[in-house]
Formats: structure tokens, sequence, C-alpha cells
């Protein structure tokens, strides 16, 4: 039905290891699609390199400098928990509802990614409706070594430039422990008019070789600008002047896992997150639709979360047990000026909120098959309390066939963004429910791969912004988002190709209006070529499909179809260079990421790396 016609992750995504820890705290049952390193490498950026998941649409307004939520399968980006090595990135004073920008995250030092479609409240509490992106560290190397990339970004016409510079130190410190440290600077230049961003990232990540224990530090500091959200961008923006943003982010965490006895032991997480956001925006002009538009904004935020979790895990021959406790304190503030031209208008608030989650676990293997079930019980501030649940299963049928089936629940509370924004917030929103069923068959022999799976979601109380009769977010009844995907991943000895397709039904079953920025189709193809033992080629070509979109001047559009188009080309100079041509937007097509913001343009990146 869906056809074989464009693709998914590297064909090593088929043959990763089952263990996720985005899925269960336990041997997951349903398999992950993983990016690895090098599939970093080719994508150029982190969100380049998700962007061609077909389950997941991150519109990037404005190249890097536009939001990059992750839109996983037709659910909201919101609905989607980031973890940065096991630690949510999810903050709730972002003006997404806590939805994560991907555009911020950096790929040099990640050793890869885990993505997983699926419900998982069961495991990871309030948030993970959709499913879950893990972004994972390299670990320290058995060695001591010292890494550094360089790179330059121009178009042809030499009118856009970038440029990035990362350096790295990684290797063993003695007693089973191993210590990564890296830091980075990333300048994405202007590719579309007022765009701008920068990124300055360091990252100082302590491990024991067998991964048991972990001491992370992460700190971000990121200036960019662009047009606002909803002002029909350099295609209709009345208002010429852009935003403003600065952002500044340190996360801390600290691990251990500590045997008791005989196939027991106690695992420990604590977390601090720590996010200062400063927004300087002119407004959006008024429109025949609303004439008053969105006035003049200055806003700072802040955010803190303290989260820690104690569990013991069992293991028994095949089965597996996993019970413990988690909790965690969230305070947001925001203090800010709306100027509405003849008068202005200060604006604050103050949010705290505290919760306790208690959560069991049970997986078992047998002959031919594996299942898992979760169950978790979580009580967020003065809500009721919210119990979620998940199964899943896989079977192996022999002949190399399998099939996964997997059901679970799911919530989300509102964010104090939704809450309490001044402009927009509404104290009476619900929380987001969710419930969602999965089925996959795939087949796998030699160097060939085929899946085909389905889903099915619906959503309820979902939080949607309108703009009629004034901009508002509110509480959408019932919504249902239903997939079909299928995907094919085949090598003939060193070329190998990887094609994926999803198609989706977004739909608001109270008769709304549709929802936007959900193109019903997405596909990939991607085709790698080792054509030497130093040299390797790839292309990859990306379609979204046509989609809705809205913006004060422009008003409902239907965006078209697109293809995106890009090229990769490496070269091993010696053990310590390697040289890497990346070109964007290869045939330097035109179309719009979101109403009135144009795709940046053809693009090349030049790149030197190496390990000394």
């Amino acid at each position: 039905m869906l056809g074989l016609i464009a693709a998914t992750a590297a064909l090593n995504a088929a043959t990763a290891p089952p263990i996720m820890v985005t899925a269960s705290r336990l041997a997951a049952t349903a398999p992950a699609t993983i990016v690895t390193d090098d599939a970093l490498a080719a994508a150029g950026t982190l969100a380049n390199a998700l962007a061609r998941q077909p389950a997941l649409f991150l519109p990037q307004a404005g190249g890097r400098s536009g939001f990059a939520g992750a839109t996983l399968d037709g659910g909201d980006a919101n609905f989607t928990l980031v973890l940065f090595d096991g630690v949510p990135l999810n903050n709730a004073t972002s003006s997404r509802g806590g939805a994560v920008n991907l555009n911020e995250i950096s790929s040099f030092g990640i050793g890869r990614i885990s993505l997983l479609p699926a419900s998982l409240s069961a495991v990871h509490g309030s948030g993970a409706l959709a499913g879950v992106i893990s972004i994972e560290p390299a670990p320290p190397t058995a060695d001591f070594s010292a890494q550094y990339q360089a790179d330059g970004l121009i178009s042809p016409d030499g009118r856009h430039r970038g440029h990035g510079l990362a350096a790295g130190l990684s290797g063993p410190i003695g007693g089973g422990w191993g210590l990564s440290l890296s830091g980075q600077v990333e300048d994405d230049g202007s590719p579309t008019p007022l765009a701008r961003f920068i990124a300055r990232t360091a990252t100082v990540r302590i491990a024991r070789d067998d991964g048991a224990d972990r001491l992370l530090l992460r700190a971000q500091d990121i200036d960019s600008q662009g047009f606002p959200d909803a002002s029909g961008g350099a295609l209709a923006a009345v208002r010429r002047t852009p935003d403003t943003r600065r952002a500044r982010e340190i996360l801390a965490a600290v691990r251990t896992r500590q045997p008791l006895a005989a196939g027991l032991r106690l695992d420990l997480n604590a977390s601090w997150l720590g996010r200062d956001d400063g927004l300087a925006s002119p407004g959006v002009a008024g429109s025949a639709s609303n004439p008053g538009g969105l006035p003049a904004t200055r806003d700072a935020t802040r955010y803190d979360r303290f989260l820690g979790q104690a569990s013991l895990i069992w293991v028994a021959g095949p089965t597996r047990l996993a019970a413990g406790i988690e909790g965690s304190a969230e305070r947001g503030s925001a203090k800010g000026l709306l100027d509405f031209g003849f008068f202005a208008l200060p604006t604050s608030y103050r949010l705290s909120r505290n919760a306790v989650s208690g959560f069991a676990e049970i997986g078992h293997d047998g002959p031919g098959h594996s299942a898992s079930a979760a169950l978790r019980l979580d009580r967020i501030g003065s809500l009721p309390a919210r119990l979620s649940g998940r199964l899943a299963g896989r079977v192996f049928l022999g002949g190399g066939w399998a099939a996964d089936a997997s059901a679970g629940s799911s919530f989300k509370a509102a964010s104090f963004y939704a809450l309490a924004n001044p402009l927009v917030g509404n104290p009476g929103l619900r929380p987001e429910s969710g419930r969602r069923a999965d089925a996959a068959i795939s087949w796998q022999q030699g160097g060939t791969r085929i899946r085909l799976g389905a889903f099915a979601s619906r959503y309820r109380d979902l939080i949607d912004f309108v703009f009629d009769p004034a901009p508002a977010l509110v509480n959408r009844g019932r919504v249902a988002v239903d997939g079909l995907s299928a995907s094919l991943g085949q090598s003939w000895g060193p070329v190998r190709l990887d094609l994926a397709a999803q198609h989706v039904w977004p739909r608001d079953l109270a008769g709304g209006p549709g929802l936007l920025l959900r193109p019903r189709w997405r596909a990939n193809a991607a085709l790698h070529w080792q054509a030497a033992q130093a040299v390797a080629l790839g292309l990859n070509a990306g379609h979204v499909g046509a989609r809705d979109d809205e913006s004060l001047p422009t008003g409902r559009l239907r965006l078209s179809p697109y293809v995106a188009l890009a090229a990769d080309a490496r070269w091993q100079a010696n053990d310590r260079l390697a040289l890497r041509l990346l070109a964007d937007n290869l045939a330097d097509g035109d179309w719009q990421e979101a109403a009135g913001f144009p795709n940046p343009p053809l693009r090349l990146r030049l790149v030197a790396s190496g390990r000394f």
C-alpha cells in the first residue's frame, strides 16, 4: 500500500543492540531506530540527521535560527521527550509547551541517537506521549586521544557563510574510569533574511568503563535571531525587525549502580537542569483577521528542575524486575513587558510544582519471544494522580521473520508557559492524555532488511494555539493520528541503500480545523558507496508532503510538498585527517519550511576532522 519509496535510518539501525533505555529500564521488546556518529557527520547537524527519519518532521524556519521541534508520528513537538545521557531536556517555560529545540544541540561528541516512537509515560512519566529521542554522548576512548573538527559553510554565490570549530579530549584516568571533554563554537551565518545562530557548547563526562557510574556536566550559550513566530517570515512579514534571543543552559547529572546481591542492584540517578532565556520581539503587525496583531515583547525567563530517582533491578534467569520511586521539583519564572505602542504593560509569573512517582516493570525472555509490562503512578502538583501502563512483546517467527506489538497510555501536564503566559496563557488548561497501539513485522537475512508497521494514536485535551477570535492556547477535545510505514535496507558489497516512507492521518474528531505542520507523507532515500578504502560517497533525498500552516498576515495556507537533496563525499587522507564535503539543498530548491519562511539555499560545507 505504501510502496517502498524512500528511506529510514542507516542499515546499522536495523542491527542495533536490543537494549534501549528509551523503552525500559530492562531489555526492550521493540527495536529503536539508531542514528550513528557517522550518520551525524554525514548530515552535518543533529537536526538534519533526525530530519532524515520519515517518522519525524522538523521544520527549521530560517535554518538553525528556527525552532526545530520534533513532530513525531504526527504528534505535537512537545509530545516527544528528549533525553541527553538519560536526562530530560524538556523545560516547562518553553514557548513551545516544553518542546526541545534540536537545532541548539551540537552533534560533535555524540555517539548515537536512539529514536523510539511509542507511548512511554509508563516509563518516563509526563511528556512521552509520542515517544523518546535519546541522545547518547560518545563514551571515553580506551586510549588517550585528542579530537578536532573545523568546518566552513558557504553558498555558491558567496553570500551565505558560516563556520564551526570543535575540540575534545578523551581517555582513561585510572581506576577503571574514563574522561571525555569537548568544546564547540558554531556560527550558522544568515542563510535566510535576518536569520542568525551562534552556539557555544562545553561538555565534561566522567564514566566507568562498564558504564555503571557517570558524572556529567554540560553548558550551552546560544545567540539567535529571526522573524517572530506567526509573522509570515521573510515572504510576508510587515515588520522587518527580527526577534533576538539569548539562552544559557546548564545540565549536571550523576548516576551510580550498586550491586546488592546476586542478580540484584540499586540504581541511583540525580540531575539538575537550569536555563535562562531572554527574548526581545518587535511583535507582529495586525491583519484583517486579527487587527490587534501581537504586541512587541521583552521577556526573561528562568527554569530549574531537580530530578532524583532510585530503582531496584532484579534479574533471575530470563525474568527481570524493576521497581522504584522518582521525585522532581520544578521552578519557573518570567518577567517582561508587553508594548502596545500607546502603553506598556509589565508582565510576570512565578510557578512551581513538585512531583512524586512510583513505577514497576517486568520483562521475560522465552524461547522465540520476549515480553514486558510497565506501570507508573504520577502525582504532579495539585493534579489528580495519573496511572500509566504499557505492554510490549516480540515474537521470532523463524526464517528471519519477527513481529512486534505494543500498547500504552500517556499524559502530559500543561507547561508553565501554557498556563501563565500573560498574552496567550490559559490557567484552566487540562493535562493532555493519549493512548497508542503499534504493530510491525520485519524480515532480515544477510544484507537485506524489510519492515512494515502501523500505529493508532488517540489524544484528548490536546493543547493547541488558535488565532481566532484572538491568539490563545486552548484544549482540543479529541484528536486521532493513525499511520503506516515501510522501510527497506539493502547492501551490495560496498554499496548500501536505505528506503523508507510513512503516511499519517491526523484529524480532529470533534470537527475542529486540521492540525498545523502535519505532512501526511514523509519519505527518505539514502545511498552510500564506499568507493575505495579512503573514499566514501553518499546521496540523500527527503520528501515532505503538503501541510497546513498559519500566520497573521497570510491566514491559513496549504504549503506545497518538496524534495530536499543532499550529497556527501569523504576522503580519509591519513590516520589524523579526514576531509568531508557536504552539500545541503543540492538542487537549490525553493520551498517554505513554515508559512512565509523560505528554506535555506544550496550551501556547501567543508569539514576537516581527525584524532591524535
